[in-house]
């Protein structure tokens, strides 16, 4: 019996351009793409491929190329030999509009290029019109991507954890503060799982081809959270909810507006039906703060792009 392309595939290993690959996202990919029982060969698409960040992934055996998502020539040749593409962008540090722009460019050449699948990880519940400034970005680019001729899957991940790890002194000085209101449940994500997720589709795209999954794997309120980490961290750690007013002052309208619909309606992800489905256990709020470093009280390393642009706001 002749071969299938399928069959060959699996003999030489599926080759993933991941896009974004020096990022949180990007990085936790290729983690789990590297140390996945499938074979895959990893490529990391990045503007820089000469910096500390990049070498460090070609160190690991990752296929590092450049391309400039807003020049479609450099994207022409760094995807070159790719079955499948993984998009993450940030609106944060990029913008609203360029971040649409970029992830458009990246999947347009993808389909000219013949590649066989895209994921797109964007944001919790962006395929939903709400009318959320900061959801709207990712909800256009997957409805361009739906509108092209090729399988895809969308992953939406909920708030992430770690973008409590740039607040990690404050929060040791003993003060849990965001703008939740008290008895509100907030739904988390470690942005590790996306990773996890990530791999589990690409293990059999066909199985995940053409749908959307949010993404959540813990949720509690402001109180639990201030308990949980007062217990790992051995410090009294106090909630603060932080008023709507001050929060747009801080964080910017697009953010405050996200933080004003946590508190109205918020995120309702099955987290059991979505562990079912990927076939993995997702990370508590406990196990994260566990596995990066607050413990031992060891500063994380990550900073989120949502907390870049309100440092610049």
């Amino acid at each position: 019996m002749p071969e299938t392309p399928t069959d060959i595939e699996d003999k030489r290993g599926q080759t993933v351009l991941v896009v974004g690959a020096t990022g949180n996202q990007g990085g936790v990919i290729i983690d789990h793409l590297l140390a996945a029982d499938r074979k895959f060969t990893v490529c990391g698409l990045t503007r820089t491929p000469g910096s500390e960040a990049a070498q460090a992934l070609s160190e690991r055996g990752v296929d590092v190329r450049r391309g400039d998502l807003t020049d479609k020539t450099t994207l022409r040749s760094a995807i070159d030999g790719v079955d499948t593409v993984v998009i993450v962008t940030n609106i944060w540090t990029a913008g609203f509009e360029e971040s649409v722009r970029q992830a458009k460019n990246i999947a347009d050449v993808a389909v000219e290029a013949g590649g066989s699948h895209i994921v797109f990880s964007g944001a919790g519940y962006h395929d939903r019109d709400l009318g959320i400034t900061a959801l709207e970005p990712a909800g256009e680019v997957e409805q361009y991507i739906r509108s092209l001729d090729v399988p895809a899957t969308f992953l939406r991940p909920v708030w992430f954890m770690h973008n409590l790890e740039p607040a990690f002194e404050d929060i040791l000085d003993g003060t849990l503060a965001l703008p939740i209101k008290e008895g509100v449940t907030l739904q988390m994500l470690d942005v590790d799982d996306v990773g996890r997720a990530t791999a589990r589709v690409l293990a059999d795209p066909d199985e995940f081809a053409d749908e959307g999954f949010d993404l959540a794997g813990d949720e509690h309120t402001l109180s639990e959270m201030a308990r949980i980490l007062s217990e790992v961290t051995n410090t009294d750690v106090q909630p603060l909810s932080v008023p709507i007013e001050d929060a747009s002052e801080e964080m910017g309208e697009p953010m405050a507006e996200l933080f004003q619909w946590f508190n109205d309606e918020g995120y309702a992800v099955d987290i059991e039906r979505m562990e079912r489905r990927f076939g993995f256990e997702f990370t508590s709020f406990r196990e994260y703060l566990e596995n990066n470093g607050w413990t031992e009280k060891n500063h994380p390393s990550r900073v989120p792009g949502l907390v870049k642009a309100m440092m610049k706001h």
